[in-house]
């Protein structure tokens, strides 16, 4: 038979009073620092500042001196300046690189010889005789006055010119140019044919069969239809007349 079991542990002891003490010795620490600025008074907490002076906020801050702004250089390309040309030169009359000019005058005396014109603008050529063929290249706002072209009058890669045959000239050809005006004369509207491609605003000037002092002007097709029609493709030009 066992007996009764035996009594509790006793409770712990008391923490220690060191942490008390340390808090009461800040606060008496605190409370010495504090005492001890107020005995200095105001002047002497003042006494240790540097005085201020009145002036300018940023008196004493150096300039800030800026970098100059270098800028890149530009480069242009050259202007190409080619010397005008109207020259004989062998069986070619060359007329080159002319602008602004509207007294220029070639006259040709074998039908053998050639007139090529290339990139000139804003003048005005006159060929007087009968030549072999007519190049107009790459030209702008250029006129060209002729008498006659026993092969063809060619006009190409050009814009804004006027071409005006006082003779005849049977085979024009327009290639990959805008804005060309060709007049007919009289004699040679029954024998002139056109050939074109790649072109817009081209017109041909005609004079009136009952009344050669006025003209009639006619455009050539820009648009084209193609049907298939009895067994084979035709192409006709498009009209927009109403």
């Amino acid at each position: 038979m066992t007996g009764p079991p035996p009594p509790p542990p006793p409770p712990p002891p008391p923490p220690p009073a060191a942490a008390t003490s340390e808090v009461s010795s800040s606060e008496d620490a605190a409370s010495a620092l504090f005492a001890s600025i107020n005995a200095l008074g105001e002047d002497g907490i003042r006494a240790g500042l540097k005085k201020a002076t009145r002036g300018p906020v940023n008196e004493e801050i150096p300039e800030v001196v800026t970098a100059p702004v270098v800028k890149a250089a530009v480069t242009t390309a050259p202007v190409s300046s080619k010397p005008a040309v109207c020259a004989l030169q062998g069986k070619k009359w060359a007329v080159e690189y002319q602008e602004g000019k509207d007294d220029l005058t070639i006259e040709v005396t074998d039908p053998k010889h050639t007139v090529y014109i290339y990139k000139c603008q804003k003048g005005l050529l006159q060929v007087k005789g009968k030549c072999n063929s007519i190049s107009i290249d790459s030209c702008n706002k250029f006129n060209v006055v002729f008498e006659d072209a026993v092969a063809s009058c060619e006009i190409v890669n050009s814009t804004d010119v006027q071409v005006q045959c006082t003779g005849i000239a049977s085979s024009i050809s327009i290639d990959g140019s805008t804005g060309v005006t060709y007049y007919l004369s009289k004699e040679a509207v029954d024998k002139a044919y056109f050939i074109t491609s790649k072109i817009a605003s081209v017109n041909i000037v005609r004079p009136k069969p009952e009344d050669p002092e006025d003209i009639l002007e006619d455009p050539i097709p820009e648009q084209f239809l193609t049907v298939f029609k009895d067994g084979q493709w035709v192409t006709e030009a498009v009209s927009h007349d109403d």
